[in-house]
C-alpha cells in the first residue's frame, strides 16, 4: 500500500509540474517561437523575471541608444550642464544613413541643443544625431565605460552608428544580454543611475517613441503607456542580423514591467519579424496585467 501511496504521490507531482510548466510565461513565449530565428526575451517585474535563450547575446542594433541616452543624462547632472545647452553641427559631421535631423537642417553649422539631440536620437532613432552625442561624451570607449560602472559589464559597445553603416559586420559588434537590457531600464526606473530630474526626461523621450507601432506596442491596448526602442539591422545575404525592440510598460494599475525582444539571424521578413515581437508583448501583457 506504501509503494501505491509513494507512485501515486510521485505522479501528482509530475502532473502538477508538467501542468505548471504548460502555464508558464516561458513556456507560453517559447511555444510561438519561429523556428528561421533566434530569439532572446526578457520580461522583468519587481523582483520576478521570466527569460527565455538568455543563454546568449544578441546585436543591439539602435536599442544601444538607450544607453548613450542614460550617459548623456547622467553627464549632464554630474557636470552642471542645461540640457539646452547647443551643440554645433557641422558639415563634416553628416553622412548618408537614416537621420530626419539632417533632414531639418537647411544650413550649416547648426546649432542644436542637447535635448533636441536626445529625442531624435531615441523618438525618431537619428543616427546622426546619435554620433554626435557620443562625440559629446568622448567617444565610444567613454560610453562602454559609464555602462560598464552601472553594474553591466557584459553590455558591449564597441561602434557608433557611421561604423555600422559601412561595414555591415560591425552591426554584430554592439551586444547584449536580454537580461541586462531590461534590468538597466529597470536601474533607471529605480534611481541607481540616473536622478529623478533625468530618469523623468528619459522616460518622456522613450515614450515619443515613433518607430516600430508593429513591434511591442501592437501587442498592448491603446490605452496603456509604454516607453520603448527599436532597433532593426540591414541583412546579410537575405538574412536579417538583428530586429529588436526594448522597453517598459505601465499597466493600468500603475505597475511597471521592462520587457526586451531581440532578434538575430532572421530569414523572416521585417513584418513577419515585427508580429513575432508583437504577439510576445501580447502573452506578457496578459499574463501580467
Amino acid at each position: 500500500m506504501k509503494i501505491k501511496s509513494y507512485i501515486f504521490l510521485l505522479l501528482a507531482i509530475v502532473c502538477a509540474a508538467f501542468y505548471f510548466c504548460r502555464n508558464s510565461l516561458e513556456y507560453k513565449i517559447q511555444s510561438i517561437l519561429n523556428n528561421n530565428c533566434e530569439v532572446g526575451v526578457a520580461v522583468v517585474k519587481g523582483k520576478k523575471q521570466w527569460l527565455v535563450n538568455n543563454d546568449k547575446t544578441y546585436p543591439l542594433m539602435s536599442v544601444f541608444k538607450i544607453f548613450v541616452a542614460a550617459a548623456v543624462l547622467d553627464k549632464a547632472e554630474k557636470e552642471n550642464i542645461s540640457l539646452d545647452t547647443s551643440i554645433v553641427i557641422s558639415k563634416d559631421m553628416i553622412y548618408p544613413t537614416y537621420s530626419p535631423l539632417r533632414d531639418k537642417i537647411k544650413q550649416y553649422p547648426y546649432q542644436s541643443s542637447i535635448e533636441e539631440l536626445l529625442v531624435y536620437m531615441i523618438s525618431f532613432s537619428d543616427n546622426i544625431a546619435t554620433d554626435i552625442l557620443i562625440s559629446y561624451l568622448g567617444g565610444i570607449k567613454k560610453l562602454n565605460n559609464f555602462v560598464a560602472s552601472a553594474g553591466f559589464p557584459q553590455v558591449v559597445i564597441q561602434v557608433n552608428e557611421h561604423q555600422m553603416s559601412t561595414d555591415i559586420q560591425k552591426q554584430k559588434l554592439n551586444r547584449a544580454y536580454p537580461k541586462d537590457v531590461a534590468l538597466f531600464m529597470k536601474a533607471i526606473d529605480d534611481g541607481k543611475i540616473l536622478s529623478a530630474k533625468q530618469k523623468t526626461v528619459f522616460k518622456q523621450i522613450t515614450q515619443q517613441t515613433t518607430t516600430g507601432e508593429n513591434k511591442l506596442k501592437a501587442g498592448l491596448p491603446d490605452y496603456v503607456v509604454i516607453g520603448h526602442k527599436t532597433g532593426s539591422s540591414d541583412r546579410e545575404e537575405g538574412v536579417k542580423i538583428g530586429d529588436n525592440d526594448a522597453g517598459f510598460v505601465i499597466l493600468p494599475n500603475g505597475e511597471t514591467y521592462y520587457i526586451v525582444v531581440l532578434i538575430k539571424d532572421s530569414k523572416m521578413t521585417d513584418e513577419q519579424n515585427a508580429r513575432q515581437i508583437a504577439q510576445i508583448s501580447k502573452l506578457v501583457y496578459d499574463k501580467l496585467q
